[in-house]
């Protein structure tokens, strides 16, 4: 009796997972979209960045550092880029920047380079002094004034975003929400804005109420 009672277990868990197998074994996961990392950059000449892909698949996987890509450059002359991601550049403008994936042609991300050739000299995070509620989000930008007196306002992908107390206060540095701080305890941080580049910094403090 008992191992009639296990041969009908054995058996109710083969047509268990011979059901699984039916509806969800052997689906393909698909690549669906491609994204680079940072977006739309603001590079002073004479220097190069990094760009990341990050890969999403049908089944909601993401694979961060995606290298089946290839790369192509709007302007060479303006800027270019290797077959590893890294920009580099060459004289002042714009220039598109674009990653298309080796296996799906059809799937590409792009995005805009700015080269500057007058050196930056602040970065001012904006808003300052910022109070919010326990709970809640806000966006951050950063202004940069360059040597010549000009003022680049709403910069967010070009700058490497940190928070002094994680406790109080997390910062997003993900394509998308770049700059957008999320209150986590009641307490004050600073929300810093780096320039990876040149390593010139702004910061403000942030406030969070419970």
């Amino acid at each position: 009796m008992k191992r009639r009672t296990i041969v009908l277990v054995l058996i109710m868990s083969l047509l268990s997972l011979a059901a699984v197998c039916f509806n969800g074994c052997g689906k393909k996961n698909n690549i669906t979209s491609i994204t680079i990392t940072p977006a739309d950059l603001i590079i002073l000449k004479g220097t190069a960045r990094q760009l990341f892909v990050t890969a999403h698949f049908s089944d909601g996987m993401r694979v961060l550092f995606w290298t089946q890509v290839t790369w192509q450059s709007s302007d060479p002359t303006v800027a270019t880029v290797s077959s590893n991601g890294l920009v580099s550049t060459v004289k002042e403008g714009p220039a598109v920047i674009t990653a298309i994936d080796k296996a799906n042609p059809s799937i590409t991300f792009s995005v805009t380079v700015n080269v500057i050739e007058t050196p930056l000299v602040s970065i001012d995070v904006v808003p300052p002094n910022q109070i919010i509620s326990l709970g809640t989000t806000t966006q951050f930008t950063a202004t940069w004034t360059l040597a010549d007196g000009t003022e680049l306002k709403n910069v967010v992908s070009s700058v490497n975003w940190s928070s002094s107390h994680t406790g109080v206060a997390t910062i997003s540095n993900s394509a998308g929400s770049e700059g957008l701080a999320t209150a986590v305890a009641a307490g004050t941080t600073h929300i810093v804005a780096t320039d990876p580049v040149t390593n010139i910094s702004g910061f403000t403090a942030l406030t969070v109420t419970p």
